[in-house]
């Protein structure tokens, strides 16, 4: 019997119209909070009721682990169009954030009424902080490691000498005999280089805002440190450029607003004026690559940045939600001008960085 009562509980209460199953009393609070938004005979719903829906948010709490309480909340905004529990500061508070959530919360944001800015801010600031954890110590030991070995080969003098590059790359070369290496080649840095230039255009159509969400904090992050030059730079039909504007992402998040169409030869075009030294900058195109602009326009532009020597990186999505949808036939033309295109997790682009930087 207790076997056929989770069924019934993972099946929901229409499974068993005879109501044959009898749930104890903890099994029928819990029936009853799935049944709100996974229902269909009982009439679930919350209608336009906040007290309902702080209610629920309540018992979900106590009833559920809070990555069940997540998905739970989603889908309650996604099944029941529960907009309310985004607009009022007292169901804000009970909210657990999730990537999800905070998408719609971002997409609302104009609607928000001065009461639940606080709120909001509060839900953005800790999944951002959450992110950060994650992403922080990464980031920051991919741009020094980069940054280690983007020595080349030539003839440095003693002050410009990478040591331990050339060290390393001339180990086969060691003479036991004489207990000597004996370099083939020699690493340097030259004196006058410029810091590697890291360019983030992102899109901020409403299908990127995961994607939009993690490149802010990234950029933050990137944006932090001395070694390196980093544009933060988001796009729908319009260009906004946040480089050496902002470092909080909760900050970039509530300037840059969401949604919009998609315009990615102007953003590039823009791009290219930005680029100070063309073989010393990467930039990481963060789009699906639906492209409502001139895309002659946009083939060409990365065709002349890629031929000044600038590399080009397309990524189809920096979030967690698997396989994106893109265009296909527009990777096909980027892949062709040598500009590679593929979707990336969160925590797989630390490791990106030095691998592009190690190559300008």
């Amino acid at each position: 019997m207790r076997d056929l009562s989770r069924w019934k509980l993972v099946l929901g209460s229409d499974a068993d119209p005879e109501e044959a199953i009898v749930l104890n009393k903890e099994q029928s609070e819990a029936d009853d909070l799935l049944n709100a938004i996974y229902g269909t005979n009982k009439k679930p719903g919350f209608g336009r009721s906040s007290h309902k829906i702080r209610k629920w948010l309540d018992a979900i709490r106590l009833k559920f682990p809070s990555e069940i309480v997540q998905i739970m909340q989603e889908d309650a905004l996604l099944r029941q169009n529960i907009q309310e529990m985004l607009l009022e500061p007292e169901l804000l508070e009970k909210i657990e954030p999730s990537m999800e959530l905070i998408a719609s919360i971002l997409q609302l944001q104009l609607l928000m009424p001065e009461t639940s800015k606080s709120a909001t801010r509060s839900l953005v600031q800790k999944l951002v902080r959450e992110i950060e954890k994650k992403l922080k110590s990464k980031l920051q030991f991919a741009i020094q490691q980069a940054v280690r070995l983007h020595s080349k080969p030539g003839n440095p003098n003693h002050s410009t000498l990478d040591w331990k590059k050339t060290i390393y790359r001339n180990l086969k070369n060691y003479r036991p005999e004489i207990n000597t290496i004996i370099p083939d080649k020699w690493y340097g840095y030259k004196k006058s280089q410029q810091l590697p230039q890291i360019i983030l255009l992102v899109d901020k159509s409403e299908s990127m805002i995961q994607s939009m969400i993690f490149a802010a904090v990234s950029g933050s992050i990137l944006a932090s440190l001395k070694s390196i030059q980093t544009h933060l730079i988001f796009f729908d039909t319009e260009v906004t450029d946040l480089t050496n504007k902002y470092k909080d992402p909760v900050e970039i998040l509530f300037t840059v607003p969401c949604g919009g169409g998609t315009d990615i030869a102007r953003a590039m075009q823009y791009t290219q004026q930005q680029i100070r030294n063309v073989k010393e900058c990467i930039v990481f195109l963060i789009s699906d690559l639906y492209e409502y602009g001139n895309k002659n326009d946009l083939f060409s532009c990365c065709n002349q940045i890629i031929r000044s020597g600038t590399k080009i990186i397309s990524l189809l999505s920096l979030s967690d939600e698997g396989t994106p949808d893109y265009d296909l036939q527009v990777a096909k033309e980027l892949t062709a001008l040598n500009i590679p295109c593929f979707a990336c997790p969160p925590e797989k682009f630390p490791e990106l960085l030095p691998r592009y930087l190690n190559e300008i």
